[in-house]
């Protein structure tokens, strides 16, 4: 491309030469065009090149007119028109390459940009910003490190190095802040074991300094010297980089939150529509088990009223009335709990010292009489001490679980129940009724405790209740301080163990 210039550069010349010196006033400042072209075309190379050729093609037709007229005000005039082209040129062509430049690091960034902002890992982009980077800088080799913990992500154009902890990279995370070195295998911050080669090599370590603090290191190594022009290139790279890396993890951040917050959403509208299930059901089992023992009270009452019944009879029906009266004071106290439990009052305990011993033995003897299938077992521990809990809540737990213990082993079999201290500095009282019914499958556990739950098993599908016993039992140890847990197999059994201070 210079070449046309310096063509018009001598044609020009020759233009001069044909017409005289004459011509030499009105035509010396077309010099300026050639080289303006070549130094918008070339740089400041082409710019200077095509300056000096101007210059020397002026000289033979400036310098006699100044030997003979001395230093007057016309030579001073030819001698700035003899300059003026290899000023422009070079002035004009230093002005192209800085925008050049310019535009080369802008079109880097947004390249970078692009990078920091696909889809993938952000680690996983590094390599390919670390490139972009050295070519935009022009640098020999370029380090990028990303965190300062124990083992940030580090990559590097060219590929393949890592992170020494003897380097100006490591000793910039760890605080030492900007890194300027003449060359780096002298210098005596850093204790390189590469031995100092023929020519310096200087390097340029900039934390990479976000709004929300350091996120890194951009370690930049050149071959020859470190202009200041270079060095405000590469600090306006890290500060690009910072920003860009910091937008990267903040954008993949709310990807993560958006994602956990649609599962969170999803899971709850799943759990809306069975606790919406598990309500409409539990209406209509409220109703049949309402309704069971609405009917016995008003059937023999009625009997009693409207006939002459002998003694005995009349006796058998009363028993009837009061267990079915008993039986609908239970499901009444049940709904009660629920409702406090719904509304998060607490329960109202009135603590005093309660035989355990004495409590089980009843309720066993109670349960044995009316479900002649199973074989109820009691194992106290040795030296059983008293348990300070309120005696109407501990005797509700125990009739729930020996309940749940009965209703779901329609098989019969053992009905174990135990209690002593357990092992551990708390000082707690461990209870528990173990079963060998149908058990519970594993993917159920985590939900038995819920309000209105009920497992589904072809055996106990006639089993009454609300399914609102274990949610009793759970929220009555909780309210004592303790807690409840459960061990079971789907097949085999199930072991419920109660915790209370004691």
């Amino acid at each position: 491309m210079v070449a046309i210039q310096l063509a018009l550069l001598l044609a020009l010349t020759g233009v001069i030469v044909w017409a005289g010196e004459s011509a030499m006033v009105s035509l010396r400042h077309l010099y300026l065009l050639p080289t303006l072209w070549a130094a918008f075309a070339s740089g400041t190379s082409g710019g200077c090149l095509a300056g000096l050729v101007a210059g020397f093609l002026q000289a033979p037709l400036v310098l006699p007119g100044i030997e003979r007229s001395g230093l007057d005000p016309g030579a001073l005039d030819r001698l700035v028109t003899l300059a003026t082209p290899l000023a422009s040129g070079w002035v004009v062509g230093r002005l192209r390459d800085q925008s050049r430049a310019r535009a080369v690091r802008l079109g880097a960034l947004l390249e970078i940009q692009r990078e920091l902002a696909r889809e993938e890992p952000l680690y996983r982009r590094l390599e390919d910003v670390a490139e972009r980077t050295r070519t935009a800088l022009g640098a020999l080799r370029v380090g990028l490190v990303l965190g300062t913990g124990d083992s940030p992500a580090v990559a590097s154009a060219p590929v393949g190095a890592g992170l020494d902890n003897r380097s100006a990279a490591a000793w910039t995370l760890r605080g030492g802040g900007a890194v300027t070195s003449r060359d780096l295998a002298s210098d005596p911050r850093f204790q390189l074991e590469e031995p100092p080669g023929p020519a310096p090599r200087p390097a340029l370590v900039l934390p990479l300094e976000s709004g929300a603090g350091a996120v890194g290191a951009l370690a930049l190594e050149w071959r020859g010297d470190l202009t200041a022009a270079t060095r405000a290139a590469a600090h306006e790279i890290a500060m690009h980089l910072a920003l860009g890396i910091e937008n990267a993890r903040l954008t993949l951040r709310q990807r993560r939150f958006a994602v956990e917050l649609e599962d969170k959403v999803a899971a709850a509208t799943r759990r809306l529509l069975e606790l919406d299930r598990a309500k409409s059901e539990f209406l209509s089992v409220v109703s049949h088990e309402l309704r069971t023992p609405l009917t016995a009270l008003q059937g023999f009452s009625e009997l009693l009223l409207s006939r002459t019944v002998p003694p005995e009879q009349a006796r058998r029906f009363i028993g009837h009335i009061h267990s079915e009266a008993e039986r609908l004071g239970r499901i009444v106290t049940e709904l009660l709990d629920l409702s406090r439990i719904e509304a998060g009052r607490p329960e109202a305990l009135r603590r005093e010292p309660v035989d355990m011993g004495d409590m089980v033995e009843r309720n066993l003897e109670i349960f044995a009489q009316s479900n002649p299938r199973h074989r109820f077992r009691w194992r106290p521990g040795e030296n059983l001490p008293p348990i300070v809990a309120d005696r109407d809540a501990l005797d509700r737990m125990l009739t729930n679980l020996l309940s749940n213990a009965v209703k779901y082993a329609p098989r019969g079999g053992d009905v174990t129940v135990s209690a002593g201290p357990a092992p551990g500095p708390d000082r707690m009282m461990e209870i528990s009724v173990e079963d060998q019914g149908v058990g519970i499958p594993a993917e159920a556990l985590p939900r038995i405790f819920d309000k209105y739950v009920r497992v589904p098993d072809p055996e106990t599908i006639g089993a009454r209740g609300l399914g609102l016993g274990l949610a009793v039992v759970k929220a009555l140890a909780e309210a004592h301080g303790g807690w409840v847990e459960v061990e079971s197999r789907a097949g085999v059994g199930s072991r419920f163990r109660v915790l209370m201070p004691l």
